[in-house]
């Protein structure tokens, strides 16, 4: 019950958004803004205070195991989520939110207080450790898929083949920011027992809180913007979602299994697989065009 509270809660979060979008409080520019906010402030500050743990070797050989495993997974993920992209016919301008969408779940905005309401609190360090690796790949390799979904592959707006049209490229500041330096620093500082002082770490707490409901706001607001039509009436956005939901963390249940993996890893591993698409298909969406 307490895990149904904690989506519910989420999904009235959502609707507040969808319902400020509707009566025209949050424009397009606003929404926008506000996805720059959390991308550029609030979760840098989420990422780096969920990594302040102190360091022990336990910890450590529990870290090295979650990397192993999320990239394992994520490799598959990857994979499976462009060979679905293709075997479900997906248009051009789709590809990429189809294939982020798959590959990426919501492991950070739900994934935290989903696992904690289940494990309790001491599990949180282990999806701090899991979304290093999901934030090095949503803002390196998933903002590349989302952008190179839209007009990628010489494409127009509609997904109609321009000859000469070259494909859009990405800045490296673009893909190396700063959620990306906050995992790698976060990382290190625990490797290194470093604790950011409180005079700092109180203010980044406060802002990091604010990335769950602030993304499920633009969530709302980006619905808001979408016809119904096109919200229900794709038949591939409801296989997607059977996908995302069970199709993954079943493939995850069976390969820990079978490579022996247990305990609060096996556990955790699977929730996250189960989560819905990441917020961060609309955000990044959003944000990169």
């Amino acid at each position: 019950m307490t895990v149904f509270f904690q989506v519910f809660s989420l999904f009235l979060i959502m609707a507040a958004g969808w319902a400020f979008a509707r009566k025209g409080y949050l424009g397009r520019e606003t929404v926008r803004g506000i996805s720059s906010l959390i991308l550029k402030l609030s979760m840098p500050c989420l990422i780096l205070v969920s990594l302040q743990k102190p360091f022990s070797p336990e910890l450590l050989s529990v870290s090295i195991a979650t990397i192993v495993a999320a990239t394992v997974f994520y490799g598959v993920t990857i994979a499976l989520g462009y060979l679905a992209v293709a075997l479900l016919r997906t248009p051009v301008r789709q590809r990429g939110v189809f294939a982020f969408a798959l590959a990426f779940s919501n492991c950070g905005f739900i994934g935290f207080p989903v696992v904690a309401s289940i494990l309790g609190q001491d599990a949180i360090f282990i999806v701090a450790i899991h979304n290093i690796l999901f934030n090095l790949l949503v803002f390196s390799a998933g903002v590349l898929m989302v952008s190179r979904g839209e007009k990628g592959e010489n494409a127009d707006s509609e997904g109609v083949v321009v000859p000469g049209r070259t494909r859009r490229g990405l800045p490296i500041s673009q893909i190396f920011n700063l959620n990306v330096l906050a995992t790698v620093a976060g990382f290190v500082l625990f490797v290194s027992s470093v604790s950011i002082p409180r005079i700092l770490l109180i203010p980044m707490e406060s802002l990091g809180s604010l990335t769950t409901p602030l993304a499920m706001i633009v969530t709302g607001a980006l619905l808001a913007r979408t016809p119904v039509k096109a919200a229900i009436g794709d038949w591939r956005v409801f296989a997607v979602s059977f996908l995302r939901l069970a199709g993954f963390p079943f493939i995850a249940a069976l390969a820990l299994r079978q490579f022996g993996i247990g305990g609060d890893l096996r556990v955790i591993s699977i929730i996250l697989a189960g989560m819905p698409a990441a917020s961060n298909t609309g955000i990044i969406a959003e944000v990169y065009g």
